[in-house]
């Protein structure tokens, strides 16, 4: 089975759309083969890959996946980019929001996506790694990707908004996905926390600074209860950080280039590269130290 990492924090801006992306084609780089699921609303993941004018009505999408029992239909885009492994995207649509404005949206299974991973080939026999992209607000999309996790992974900013929806999810939010699945499904496990990321800060952010901030996340993550604090790993603040580059701002796709942006962006900076090779490092070496199996089986899966 592939590996589910969701990306979230319960304040936006924070830059998960930006990591989720920077991920992916990180992974690739290294041959893996990543799907993309954006389970936001706003569309903000897919509108980097797919012109905007295709994402107005979105009939085979996130939506469509999530009605398992129906059998709804999804269709898998593949993204042409310049990576060993294949990304592609499930994506979410404009049109979207009105559904929910209208009550259209499933929700009678906040383990639907998860559900449809595990029973469809198409996703399971290809795919080394699932990445979930999900809204600050905790709509039915953010629970598919949250309740389908086996990894999930916070970005922040240097802003103490961004910390409070930081420790917002991990108080509030996560012991509830914990609790659920526990429930739901005695076989499954519950998601462990690869850690904080931060994204899209300023280069002069100090060494003491970030470890200032790592031992006050590590402080806050400890006096709460075992059943949470146990699903961390050792540094909850990642070594990695993604600093603020203007090019990054400029992801959305244009029909106008000759390639997706990202590509682009990414291979015309070799600080943006150097970034990406340590933050997949740590990441799969995260992995590793929190389930051995799990890192065995992925690495041994995807040697292309």
């Amino acid at each position: 089975m592939p590996k589910v990492i969701t990306v979230t924090n319960q304040k936006g801006g924070t830059g998960k759309t930006t990591l989720t992306a920077l991920l992916a084609y990180s992974l690739a780089s290294r041959g893996y083969n990543v799907l993309l699921l954006d389970l936001d609303p706003q569309a903000h993941l897919s509108s980097f890959f797919i012109p905007t004018k295709d994402l107005q009505n979105v009939s085979d999408g996130i939506i469509e996946m999530a009605q398992w029992q129906e059998r709804g239909k999804f269709k898998i885009r593949s993204i042409k980019l310049r990576t060993k492994g294949e990304i592609s995207i499930i994506p979410s649509g404009l049109d979207y929001i009105i559904r929910m404005y209208r009550g259209l949206m499933p929700t009678f299974d906040p383990l639907s996506v998860q559900r449809r991973i595990e029973t469809e080939p198409q996703i399971n026999k290809k795919y080394d790694f699932i990445l979930c992209d999900t809204a600050p607000e905790l709509f039915p999309p953010t629970l598919w990707g949250l309740y389908a996790s086996n990894y999930i992974l916070i970005p922040t900013n240097n802003e103490e908004l961004s910390f409070s929806g930081v420790r917002l999810f991990i108080k509030d939010v996560l012991p509830d996905v914990v609790y659920y699945k526990s429930r739901k499904n005695s076989d499954d496990i519950e998601p462990k926390v690869l850690g904080i990321v931060l994204v899209n800060v300023v280069k002069r952010i100090t060494q003491n600074t970030i470890n200032r901030l790592n031992e006050s996340f590590k402080r806050y993550i400890n006096q709460l209860p075992n059943t949470v604090s146990e699903l961390f790993y050792e540094r909850p603040l990642l070594n990695t950080v993604i600093y603020r580059y203007q090019e990054l701002r400029d992801l959305t796709y244009t029909p106008r280039k000759r390639m997706i942006p990202l590509d682009r962006i990414i291979s015309k900076s070799k600080e943006i590269q150097e970034s990406l090779n340590m933050l997949s490092n740590e990441i799969l070496e995260r992995m590793r130290y929190l389930s051995k199996t799990d890192i065995v089986e992925v690495v041994r899966g995807s040697n292309k």
